[in-house]
């Protein structure tokens, strides 16, 4: 085992509990193995004689309800064995090329160390990182060090009862949130018909869409089970988060952009198509704001696109949305 692999397991529980010449020992019997992605790592209701701990890559956690968690290295829950059971609870599927650190259960119970065990998805996502997750995304390729160092420090933690009502569908934006343990779900109405848009884990979050285009809730997200949010009130939002992320072009700027095709340059205007129908943006493509965000995950990586609205701030939303998938966005000055 190379040395900076065996310095991540140093990392590792119960590893770095371990007497220099205990952890030596242990290794003996340890193996690494190189585990390829879409593969499976082990399957639930599997009697197995052996302990795994991620030590590069990511795995799907996959529960009886086919309820599922993403586990990554380096994260703090992935310090601990990946569902240490037998027969396994869950089924661990890599995301991505991965490896894995694997040693007998009886090996290590020589030691006097005793079982860990992962009973379940929902045990499993009290310890997901929120702080990482939320800093893992393309959005924060844009904010600077000092913004998210702020940032952290404005969270308030609330905790939540299953059935709460965390935001309201047609109530004004006041947090954005996040989810730190527990599930919601999303839902909206339409006059007698609700439909749930969304379920959402530890590590997920919301409430930025009312804060940024400045409308009403468009959705309710309510408690399923217990657990505890962070939020960020929507001042704190608008100047650590949004601010950073929303940058603004030119017409004349994006028309040369466009002529010089380098790379490929779109206008979209995300109002509805009725108002389109009367005030036509030059070069423009309609793609009304839910049409993009369902979409968003086909669009070009390469491309450049400045979304469009009546000079409202509904193209901040735009912007927003693509930009937190890893697109590059920017709002058109009107």
């Amino acid at each position: 085992m190379e040395s900076k692999d065996l310095d991540k397991v140093k990392m590792l529980n119960p590893f770095n509990e371990m007497e220099d010449d205990e952890f030596t020992r242990a290794m003996m019997d340890a193996r690494l193995i190189s585990v390829s992605k879409g593969k499976m790592v082990f399957k639930r209701a599997d009697e197995d004689s052996r302990v795994y701990w991620l030590i590069s890559g990511s795995v799907d956690l996959v529960d009886e309800n086919f309820e599922v968690i993403h586990r990554k290295a380096g994260e703090i829950a992935a310090r601990s064995p990946i569902d240490n059971n037998s027969p396994h609870l869950l089924t661990a599927i890599s995301t991505e090329t991965l490896k894995v650190l694997t040693i007998e259960r009886a090996e290590l119970s020589a030691f006097g160390y005793g079982e860990q065990s992962t009973p379940s998805v929902d045990q499993a996502e009290e310890e997901i990182d929120w702080m990482s997750t939320l800093v893992s995304s393309p959005l924060f390729e844009f904010i600077p060090p000092t913004n998210i160092q702020k940032l952290f420090g404005k969270f308030e933690a609330v905790q939540v009862k299953k059935g709460d009502v965390v935001v309201r569908q047609g109530d004004r934006g006041d947090f954005f949130y996040v989810i730190q343990t527990g599930r919601a779900k999303v839902e909206r109405s339409r006059g007698d018909k609700t439909v749930v848009l969304a379920e959402l884990h530890g590590g997920d979050n919301f409430g930025q869409d009312a804060l940024v285009s400045d409308i009403p809730r468009n959705a309710t997200v309510t408690m399923t089970t217990n657990g505890s949010i962070m939020r960020l009130s929507a001042l704190d939002f608008e100047s650590l988060l949004m601010k950073p992320v929303i940058e603004t072009m030119s017409m004349e700027e994006t028309l040369e952009m466009i002529e010089q095709a380098n790379p490929k340059t779109y206008i979209i205007d995300v109002r509805s198509a009725k108002e389109v129908q009367t005030d036509k943006i030059t070069h423009s493509l309609n793609v009304p704001l839910l049409s993009l965000r369902k979409n968003a995950s086909r669009l070009s990586q390469e491309a450049i696109y400045v979304m469009a609205d009546e000079g409202g701030k509904r193209a901040a939303l735009g912007a927003y949305i693509l930009n937190e998938k890893g697109l590059i966005a920017y709002v058109l000055k009107r």
